[in-house]
């Protein structure tokens, strides 16, 4: 196998495994559960591409063409993905009349697909291919459905604030670099006849880890306040913390600052309460409370 078949099988387990992480920590919402059935097709397109190398040359057209199955069923899972956090686009006229026509859509590509009539072979061994008028109306209907995805988180990105103007950004940042990647790899070069569609896998390393920490993230300051004591986060949103805060400073400076002087406000009504307590129920000396409150509040105390 060569290295970017070796690579292709790494990023689609880890997408898998990612996926799966996702959709079993935190609270189980919907858009995690989406998200994982995301990582599972993106898996097993990767996973197609690392793999076929392994087939007989007679198998190979066949494999070419269902490679293309999983990636049919991206575009609206990452939709719903965006539907499910942000609760956009779902009026009437897209939840009626387009799904319907998007239905019809997907069953002739699938089986277009299946019936290998989207691109025909030309070299097994370095799987050179010549795309037909299906392959131009996949990639089309990947292009125009993901870009409506983008438009509704971009849209988000300022209709929203706060913890939602995060996601909406990060969601949006991992999406444009993955499509853009992408296309390129499956679209323009081979028509250059460069076919690079397996090196379409470096554009979704990013992707996926923006996407995970948006999904499971819900809460910037309360993330925050459960790690200074020291409760259990999932790891993700553990390690992002800091980056979560100063992106919530970048694009909302406003809320970041409420946010922050309300917990300024928490943190010192608690040292004084608990001063308090200490003074009132135990007749502690000064010296005592002090070592008392410092040692309960030193992860915010600095």
């Amino acid at each position: 196998m060569h290295a970017t078949n070796i690579f292709n099988v790494v990023i689609g387990f880890f997408l898998f495994f990612l996926g799966l992480y996702v959709r079993n920590a935190g609270s189980g919402r919907v858009a995690q559960k989406k998200f994982f059935w995301l990582c599972v097709a993106l898996s097993l397109w990767m996973l197609c591409h690392g793999l076929r190398i392994l087939l007989p040359d007679s198998l190979r057209e066949l494999a070419l063409n269902w490679t293309l199955i999983p990636i049919l069923f991206v575009p609206h899972i990452l939709f719903q993905v965006v539907q499910a956090i942000f609760g956009v686009g779902n009026h009437f006229l897209f939840r009626n009349i387009s799904i319907h026509l998007h239905s019809l859509i997907l069953i002739y590509m699938v089986g277009s697909v299946f019936l290998c009539n989207a691109v025909e072979i030309k070299d097994p061994d370095r799987f050179t291919y010549q795309p037909n008028a299906n392959y131009h109306l996949i990639i089309t209907y990947e292009l125009i459905y993901i870009s409506y995805s983008c438009y509704l988180l971009m849209r988000a990105l300022f209709r929203f604030d706060g913890d939602l103007r995060i996601r909406a950004f990060l969601l949006a940042i991992g999406t444009v670099s993955a499509l853009a990647f992408t296309i390129t790899c499956v679209w323009a070069l081979p028509m250059l006849g460069l076919f690079w569609a397996s090196k379409s896998i470096f554009g979704f390393i990013p992707f996926s880890l923006f996407w995970a920490t948006a999904v499971l993230h819900y809460d910037t300051f309360e993330i925050r306040e459960k790690i200074l004591e020291g409760m259990p986060t999932p790891l993700l949103s553990r390690y992002s913390s800091r980056i979560m805060l100063g992106l919530y400073a970048l694009l909302d400076p406003s809320g970041y600052s409420m946010r922050i002087a309300e917990s300024k406000l928490a943190v010192t009504a608690g040292i004084l309460f608990e001063d308090y307590y200490l003074r009132e129920s135990y007749r502690l000396s000064m010296q005592t409370r002090a070592e008392a409150l410092s040692e309960k509040f030193k992860h915010r105390i600095k």
